[in-house]
């Protein structure tokens, strides 16, 4: 049905082969995870992948035509809606999309050539572990099935891979982190009662089964052959070609089939996706007899359940770490004691190999291993490993073989420089000057004239090295975050204006006569974009989206209004694709009036109505961070100005026959109420969340947000806001601030900053949860140097914040409600 709407649309998706004939293009819906590998629970989610083998045009219809690549994201869009929208009737399924190529920040559909550029080049070995799993359920099978046989090689390496081994552990340590770090007896429990994650557990046998076929499935295709992607399969094929002996054999497959017995009764119950056994001894006798236990003289049913379970757990997690100890042993791969149990590599084959073809770097690498930590050994060898594909690179690397100990300083501080630098090897040159960035970027409209997606990629190119340069002066020089913010955030602007104005450049674009000989003319245009949150506030960070609205004049027709339309969702497409150059960042409009349910592009007239007649405080809060993007700055200016003024009218001054208080205290009354909600989902996060849990982050935006409507500071529409910090010294010079208040939040803000951007430097990743022990040894450091005083703990100031801003957000905002 999405398919047959999407062709009245648009037409079909077509392509051209190379005898110039024109083909149709198909969705392919690959399965992944437990729906690829036919084991689904009753809970389950599902793992999808989309993908369509062609990128090209539609044929055209009732609306027009659009791209191969925005056709199928809309179709993706409309699949996942019909299977997961909650109906009368229930819903379908819970989609997970996260194991698609880039994970959360890759697009929805993804042609096959993007796709296996990634997974041949980008992917991380646990990515290339989970495609094991994958089978084609939809669309177009003999499309999806070669696009699988392509995969295998990457998948099933001829060679014994270190990398193989290496990732398992790692991955599986991960979990094991992530079950500890629950606050309390939470985290004994989920450590030791978990059937999935707990060591021993479900999680355990497939991923040593995984890990074996891995291994040996290169040279063995009965281990990759059909039903590989079924761990009881699997571990039958792994003992018939005695890879396993028949008592590891028994013993696998009796507890996996057990835990998923009690795994399947635990979800029974409620229909809910849960792995933990319950707490209470009526509730874990319950679960002992639906799985087939009983009681035992002087044993309750429940005590026999955790018997059996604890003997399962310790029968599994003997076995794993005897053979994967073994593959290590026989690899040639040491483990290290080293700091937050990482693992070294020990020389192997590239010690030789280096010596041999590239003295100058073997040395430079021997006095970087001897005198730098783990991190940075682990980094280099990464490196070197993936540099070695380039003979040329090499050469020129052996001329310079110094950059190898900066590399390491570089490495050692942050895993994401690891893979920044494992993706392009030749940018290990910024690390050494990273201003070089400045003065060699070339504009993306001259570097690459002769087509839309030569320029683009260009731009990209220079927006990959202009975010490595702010990551050399953040690690490795003296910017401080706030400093490192605004540099994100001018990279992100140049990528936005450039892309803009290439998508108005080019010849197809339906809005080319804004052109003058080529040369788009932004500033006339009836087009504006208008950036908000931290995009708005100039605190773009590594992984921050780009939120952003976009804008045209009152008064356009509906041909005009729709080609604009066009142009914005091209923008969109263009800035978030992920491509063989990389992405430049992924924007999100869904802080436009209505979410994602209201139009991508909205007038100016429209804006005003709706924040007039239905905006919600909670939105009037984010509007205050607005600021002009591109396109018409005087357009931008003038909306702002407009909706700020209506804001403040609903929400800040006194109304016809209402005081200022009774307005002030309606607009306490919608924040607690949404700050509240945001608090609640936010459990999800754990209480360990800085951002979303009472007194994070979240209470310093709110407090912010109520000073500045309900006193009417209003920031300059041409500027913005600013910074958080420069926001609470805005509110403080102008009275609405005591200086100990204003100091408490100042203090809380540049905590939860530097803390949220120091753990995006190191793992590439945004996340508001405090690290564990081993990541927050990386994180402090970076603190330190910044001066952001912690006290005797991390962990004891981010609780001491919390508690006084939440005393602040009492006093503030929960007693203007009285």
């Amino acid at each position: 049905a999405c398919e047959q709407k999407l062709d009245n649309d648009y037409g079909t998706p077509q392509t051209t082969d190379a005898s110039e004939r024109v083909q149709s293009v198909r969705m392919i819906i690959l399965s992944l995870g437990k729906l690829g590998g036919q084991e689904l629970n009753y809970a389950s989610d599902i793992d999808l992948m989309f993908l369509y083998e062609h990128d090209g045009q539609t044929a055209g219809g009732t609306v027009g035509t659009i791209s191969n690549a925005e056709y199928f994201v809309k179709l993706a869009q409309g699949v996942l809606k019909t299977v997961t929208d909650v109906t009368p009737e229930g819903a379908l399924f819970r989609v997970d999309m996260r194991l698609r190529p880039e994970g959360q920040q890759g697009d929805l559909a993804v042609s096959i050539p993007s796709a296996l550029q990634y997974y041949r080049s980008r992917a991380r070995e646990w990515e290339l572990q989970m495609l094991i799993r994958a089978r084609v359920s939809a669309g177009d099978f003999a499309a999806g099935g070669r696009f699988l046989r392509e995969l295998q090689p990457l998948i099933y390496r001829p060679e014994f891979d270190l990398a193989v081994a290496q990732a398992v552990l790692d991955a599986r340590e991960g979990i094991s982190r992530e079950l500890r770090r629950q606050p309390g007896l939470r985290g004994e429990r989920e450590a030791t009662s978990n059937v999935k994650l707990s060591p021993g557990g479900i999680r355990d046998i497939e991923f040593l089964t995984q890990c074996l076929q891995r291994l040996y499935g290169g040279k063995d295709n009965w281990l990759a052959g059909r039903g590989a992607g079924s761990t009881l399969v699997t571990l039958q094929r792994l003992l018939d070609k005695g890879y396993i002996n028949g008592r590891d054999f028994f013993r696998l497959a009796t507890a996996y089939q057990f835990f998923r017995k009690v795994e399947h009764r635990l979800q029974l119950r409620q229909g809910l996706q849960r792995h933990t056994l319950p707490d209470s001894a009526g509730g874990l006798d319950r679960l002992a007899r639906r799985s087939g236990v009983e009681p035992a003289v002087g044993r309750t049913a429940g005590e026999q359940l955790l018997g059996r379970i604890a003997q399962h757990f310790s029968e599994v997690r003997e076995i794993y770490e005897r053979v994967l100890s073994t593959q290590f042993r026989d690899g040639g791969v040491t483990a290290s004691p080293d700091r937050g149990g990482q693992k070294d590599l020990a020389p192997g084959p590239l010690g030789p190999r280096l010596q041999s073809e590239y003295p100058g770097v073997a040395r430079v690498l021997a006095e970087a291993r001897s005198t730098q930590d783990s991190y940075a050994r682990r980094g280099l060898h990464h490196y070197l490993t993936t540099a070695l594909l380039d003979p040329e690179f090499m050469s020129r690397l052996e001329a310079k073989p110094e950059l190898i100990a900066r590399a390491g300083a570089f490495f050692a501080r942050s895993d994401l420089a690891v893979e920044a630098l494992c993706r392009n090897p030749e940018d290990i040159a910024i690390v050494e000057d990273p201003d070089s960035v400045i003065s060699e970027s070339v504009p993306a409209a001259a570097c690459a004239p002769e087509s839309f997606d030569a320029a683009m990629a260009c731009l990209r190119i220079d927006h990959r090295k202009c975010m490595l340069a702010a990551l050399v002066h953040a690690l490795l020089g003296t910017a401080q975050p706030f400093e490192t913010f605004a540099a994100i955030t001018r990279c992100a602007e140049t990528a936005i204006q450039g892309a803009l104005r290439l998508a108005m450049a080019d010849p197809a674009s339906p809005d080319a006569r804004w052109n003058s000989g080529g040369v788009p003319d932004m500033e006339s245009a009836p087009f504006a974009m208008i950036a908000l949150g931290r995009l708005g506030t100039s605190e773009m960070d590594i992984a921050s989206d780009a939120d952003m609205i976009f804008v045209t004049e009152e008064g356009l027709c509906a041909e005009e209004a729709a080609a604009w339309a066009r142009l914005a969702e091209r923008f969109v497409n263009a800035v978030s694709s992920h491509t063989r150059e990389g992405i430049l960042f992924p924007v999100d409009t869904r802080l436009r009036p209505r979410g994602a349910d209201g139009e991508i592009i909205q007038s100016a007239a429209y804006l005003r109505k709706y924040f007039e007649t239905e905006a919600q405080a909670w939105e009037a809060a984010t509007f205050l961070k607005a600021r002009p993007l591109a396109g018409n700055r005087a357009l931008a200016i003038r909306t702002i100005e407009q909706v700020q003024g209506i804001l403040l009218n609903r929400f800040g001054s006194e109304r016809p026959g209402e005081t200022a208080a009774t307005t002030s205290r309606e607009l306490a009354e919608q924040l607690a109420h949404t700050r509240d909600r945001v608090e609640r989902e936010g459990a999800a996060h754990g209480t360990g969340s800085f951002k979303h849990a009472a007194g994070g982050y979240y209470d310093v935006e709110y407090i912010l947000a109520y000073l500045t409507l309900a006193r009417g500071l209003l920031p300059r529409a041409a500027e913005g806001p600013g910074h958080v910090l420069r926001q609470i010294a805005a509110i403080e010079s102008a009275g609405a601030l005591d200086p100990a208040r204003a100091q408490t939040l100042r203090a809380a803000a540049l905590l939860y900053r530097s803390l949220d951007h120091a753990l995006r430097l190191v793992t590439g990743a945004a996340t508001n949860q405090m690290p564990e022990p081993a990541l927050a040894e990386r994180v402090t450091p970076l603190l330190a140097e910044w001066k952001v005083p912690i006290g005797a703990s991390l962990e004891s100031a981010v609780l001491s914040s919390r508690r006084e801003i939440r005393r602040l957000y009492e006093q503030i905002i929960l007693n203007a409600n009285n």
